[in-house]
């Protein structure tokens, strides 16, 4: 069976998104529309198709990954989904009047039928005298899982090309693939499937950072790995540590002004709301030390216009099974706290993080898509949260 989740085992697609997916349909969009109850958001831009990562790019610009909505053809996923393929992932650019337009399609996307949940183009990073990256979600081998002749031939081909790779937009509407991320760390979890012997091996490349056009780093929400990316070369530099109870998935990566990578988490089912730490990873030494504890079900992080951390909790809720609209967040972390600052709540499945001009913007309705059936939920859309600046980071 190919496995197609969100991020990998903490939402597996025949229980908890589909499940989710059938709440959120079921409530429609008269419940998914209330007011924040701490601070203030306001929808940027709408009509996006699972929209995931965001990164500022030259002269101001807003980039956004689409995840896309897969295909129009589906076989069966097993665990009562379908696996439905196709090449409606992309990059878009929003304007600051809200519009938007894709700079970036035809990318490799996997939904079950609807397109909600989709996976494809989960995280994007821009530098300046370097350019805009991605990575796609998945690897080849879990697509060795589909019987030959299923799907046509140079859809195939192109999801073969494409999943796992980091990518790199090359001009307008062009691209080339970097490294095979997620094709590496399959073999790497096949070759210590001891660490997790009940899911290994496994993929889901899902964050990126790039430092420079030889430097990338990205984790991986399936393997667990922080991978440095060097001239097109993938090593795995770091396992992740699950938890306990169950496993937590790395799912975002920002560099700090100290020059240390962050990553935050998304905890797996199983965890209590609180169970996602911040970790601290430090590619001098290669240390991995616990920067700060008490979040939950992030999704997306990095440094916001006062110079301290934030993160996107996708649910504060206990388990991640149990996520629905209005609970998600937006949270500002202190170096060894234990309870993070809640900036803004009311966020439904929210995803990504940017910031700029005293304003971070995250994706919202990150599991719908651009044209959501009548009585369903919201389409896809970009949020900004006024921030306060004050002092610098600690």
């Amino acid at each position: 069976m190919l496995r197609r989740p969100l991020v990998r085992r903490a939402v597996p697609l025949g229980a908890a998104i589909t499940g989710m997916l059938v709440m959120v349909v079921g409530v429609g969009a008269g419940t998914s529309s209330a007011a924040p109850k701490t601070g203030q958001f306001t929808v940027v831009a709408s009509g996006f198709d699972n929209p995931r990562g965001l990164t500022f790019g030259q002269d101001g610009q807003l980039y956004l990954a689409e995840a896309g909505k897969g295909g129009p053809n589906c076989v069966s996923g097993g665990g009562g989904g379908s696996i439905c393929p196709g090449l409606t992932s992309a990059i878009s650019v929003i304007s600051p009047n809200g519009s938007h337009h894709r700079v970036v399609s035809g990318l490799a996307s996997i939904s079950d039928v609807g397109g909600f949940g989709a996976t494809g183009l989960d995280g994007v990073s821009f530098k300046e005298d370097v350019g805009l990256y991605g990575i796609m979600t998945g690897c080849p081998q879990q697509l060795d899982q589909i019987p030959p002749g299923t799907f046509d031939n140079a859809l195939t081909e192109a999801l073969q090309d494409q999943v796992g790779q980091e990518i790199k937009v090359t001009e307008p509407g062009e691209f080339k693939t970097v490294a095979p991320v997620g094709k590496v760390d399959w073999q790497w979890t096949l070759d210590h499937k001891s660490l997790v012997p009940d899911q290994f091996p496994d993929c889901n490349p899902y964050g990126i950072v790039a430092l420079s056009n030889s430097s990338q780093w990205v984790v991986d929400a399936a393997a667990n790995t922080i991978d440095h990316i060097q001239n097109g070369t993938v090593d795995v530099e770091k396992f992740v540590p699950n938890p306990p109870s169950s496993d937590s998935v790395p799912t975002c990566i920002a560099r700090g002004p100290d020059g240390a990578l962050y990553i935050s988490q998304l905890t797996g089912g199983g965890n209590v709301a609180g169970s996602a730490n911040v970790w601290r990873f430090d590619p001098r030494s290669e240390a991995l030390t616990v920067w700060a504890r008490g979040l939950t079900a992030v999704t997306g992080c990095g440094f916001g216009p006062d110079g301290k951390f934030y993160a996107t909790e996708f649910s504060t809720k206990s388990g991640f099974e149990n996520a629905g609209p209005g609970d998600g967040a937006v949270v500002r972390v202190h170096k060894n706290s234990t309870t993070p600052e809640v900036v803004a709540t009311g966020l439904s499945f929210p995803n990504g993080f940017a910031a700029s001009n005293g304003a971070v913007y995250v994706s919202n309705w990150s599991i719908s898509i651009a044209n959501p059936p009548q009585g369903g939920p919201p389409p896809g859309s970009v949020v900004k949260i006024a921030i306060h600046t004050g002092e610098g980071s600690d």
